[in-house]
């Protein structure tokens, strides 16, 4: 092979191991520029030229002359980086969709979340006074003896109140039911 290709454009060639060492020393640096300007990624950008080198080598025997080499390996870096970019592509478009979903399943959850909270708390408003105060301090998470001690009670009558109040929940936020296991929330027995 020659140092310069523009002396003989129908050189031939004979890519034995010693031909393509040549040809990728010649050509390395300038398709690595030439993918830089698809790709804008140095690292992708050799990584498509050795991609090519690679596909070069195996199909080495096919060619005939010099410029056919050439030819093809600026083809081959231009169709690689043209594919690399539409990957890219499709891995960020995927991305967005994702993003988009959870976005759509964050505003869902929380809509739920703060309709059954509602709900629960429109239930609540609705029950007799004692047993409304019992269960706000069941929701603070107080245990039934501070309820006792805060509502000046017995134990015994937080028990009885939490118990009737929980009756009447089921009761009131029947038809809601399905929302209440979605907001992780159930009325004991």
């Amino acid at each position: 092979m020659t140092t310069d290709d523009s002396k003989h454009p129908l050189q031939s060639i004979r890519l034995d191991e010693s031909a393509f060492h040549d040809v990728f020393h010649r050509y390395y640096a300038p398709l690595c520029l030439f993918a830089f300007q698809y790709l804008e990624d140095r690292e992708a950008a050799a990584d498509v030229v050795q991609e090519s080198f690679t596909r070069l080598w195996q199909i080495r025997k096919g060619f005939l002359y010099e410029h056919q080499v050439r030819s093809f390996l600026y083809l081959a870096v231009r169709n690689r980086a043209l594919n690399e970019l539409e990957h890219r592509r499709v891995v960020t478009d995927y991305a967005d969709q994702m993003l988009l979903k959870r976005q759509d399943t964050f505003f869902h959850d929380a809509l739920v979340e703060q309709e059954t909270y509602r709900l629960l708390l429109e239930s609540v408003d609705r029950l007799p006074r004692r047993m409304r105060e019992v269960i706000l301090l069941v929701m603070e998470g107080k245990k039934n003896v501070e309820i006792a001690r805060q509502m000046v009670c017995s134990i015994e009558t937080v028990r009885t109140l939490r118990k009737q109040a929980y009756q009447k929940l089921r009761i009131l936020l029947k038809d809601h039911y399905y929302y209440l296991l979605l907001l992780g929330l159930q009325l004991p027995s």
